[in-house]
């Protein structure tokens, strides 16, 4: 990537309240050894996906992905953006997670597509509720786009991710993986019934009012989204991920909705789709959902990837055991460690590599 003339993005640096509050979501204290490096990282190749070398068709290009012959059109980057046949294909091999220098910032003289505040109703809320799309440079309602939906943590709004930089994340990735390009969808994941705030709610009922966005994106969102915008339906094309509190729920709905869902990705998340061991839920007294989503040798994603800081002092502990239980339960997924605490640098490395490994 160009490094002259680089706008720095500022890291969003979230603000959560008190240790002992977070320490209810199953985010404790580690008190398995660290490490201290990125690279010291644990993977799970996934036996649905298809490596570089196994079961792709099309060519290769420089970086060994799969791509169409019969892409058609360049813009003057020279990049393709248009893909009739999406061939899903990462490098298991690859276990580089250090991301590049600048990579969530917008370069001088780049080309980046716009961000759309849009207004869907919800029927679970009874109410207007706004989010975010980005569109990828270029983007042409003749053709179709998949789509990644992205999930905030407690006290976050869809607003997030433009702070983040999510806009130029995906599209430094188009530039320098020749990815294809996508379509980002963030929204609020805070889902009220009774018109109050999350500082009007104990913490208890605060997350259930995070876990109670399943309603809203599966029947409100995602279908105003298809409606709305030219997407390519189906797993395989959909994508969702999180931090946090929203990385708990990314992973829910991915699991629990595998028509949808191909794709999740879970950076720093909270635990309680799995027992960790600490007492916590998911879903009030559902209970812990995962072993009944996913049976041994049952449909998982097409790629799980899971992140988290090796000084995290909230989620190490959870994110170490979804990773655990996955492994006990032949669930295929990614797992690593990325220098740092509960913070925005972690979050931002995981959806980078996490974008990049996807469509």
């Amino acid at each position: 990537m160009r490094r002259n003339n680089i706008r720095k993005t500022e890291a969003l640096i979230m603000a959560f309240a008190l240790s002992a509050i977070l320490l209810l979501t199953g985010c404790g204290n580690s008190t398995s050894s660290k490490n201290t490096a990125s690279n010291n990282a644990s993977i799970v190749s996934s036996s649905n996906s298809v490596d570089n070398n196994n079961g792709s068709s099309g060519n290769k290009n420089t970086n060994g992905d799969s791509v169409n012959e019969n892409n058609s059109t360049t813009d003057e980057a020279g990049v393709n953006h248009d893909y009739p046949v999406m061939l899903f294909s990462y490098d298991k091999n690859d276990t580089n997670y250090e991301e590049p220098e600048a990579f969530n910032s917008e370069h001088l003289g780049g080309n980046y597509g716009e961000i759309e505040k849009i207004e869907y109703y919800s029927p679970t809320t009874n109410a207007t509720r706004n989010a975010n799309v980005y569109l990828p440079y270029g983007y042409d309602k003749s053709k179709s786009y998949p789509v990644v939906y992205l999930l905030h943590g407690m006290s976050g709004t869809y607003e997030d991710y433009r702070v983040l930089g999510a806009r130029p994340t995906a599209q430094n990735i188009v530039y320098e993986y020749n990815r294809n390009d996508m379509i980002l969808v963030s929204f609020t994941v805070f889902t009220d019934v009774d018109g109050k705030q999350e500082s009007d709610y104990g913490f208890s009922d605060l997350t259930a009012r995070y876990d109670a966005c399943e309603n809203d994106v599966i029947n409100a969102l995602i279908p105003y989204i298809n409606s709305h915008y030219s997407t390519k339906i189906g797993r395989e094309y959909t994508g969702i991920a999180g931090y946090s509190l929203g990385g708990r729920e990314a992973l829910y709905l991915c699991f629990a909705h595998p028509d949808i869902f191909g794709y999740v990705g879970a950076f720093e998340p909270v635990g309680g789709v799995v027992n960790t061991g600490s007492g916590e839920t998911l879903y009030g007294n559902r209970g812990y959902l995962l072993p009944e989503l996913v049976k041994e040798g049952g449909e998982a994603p097409l790629l799980t990837l899971i992140v988290t800081g090796d000084e995290d002092p909230y989620c190490r502990v959870s994110s170490e055991n979804y990773s655990r239980y996955m492994t006990e339960h032949s669930i295929d997924h990614i797992f690593y460690y990325r220098h740092g605490g509960h913070e925005a640098g972690v979050w931002n490395n995981g959806l980078y590599n996490f974008l990049r490994r996807i469509f």
